[in-house]
């Protein structure tokens, strides 16, 4: 019963934080606050992407993530692209593990 209550209880706080910029009305953001969350996306991509790239078992490695998410790194940075991004990773992903198994 009790993780019910969790899931419940997870779900009405997202409900209520996704509704609440409808309800609620809100004011002009700060210029240099608006400025400086431009940057939180990216950063908390990165936060998750760095550690499954280096260390996905928790220790520091390479190989074939490391590689293609460099790959990923390199086209997304020349054609600031999400999908073109997420094809070229996931291509050489797959093309790396096909030939190094």
């Amino acid at each position: 019963m009790n993780h019910w209550l969790v899931i419940v209880a997870m779900a009405a706080i997202t409900y209520v934080l996704r509704a609440a910029p409808l309800i609620v009305p809100m004011g002009r953001i700060e210029a240099g606050l608006e400025r400086r969350l431009r940057h939180l996306p990216p950063a908390l991509f990165a936060a998750l992407i760095v550690p499954a790239l280096l260390a996905p078992a928790g220790a520091l490695l390479g190989g074939v993530r490391l590689w293609a998410g460099l790959l990923g790194l390199v086209v997304g940075w020349r054609t600031r692209s999400i999908p073109v991004t997420i094809a070229a990773g996931l291509s050489a992903y797959a093309l790396l593990r096909w030939l190094a198994p």
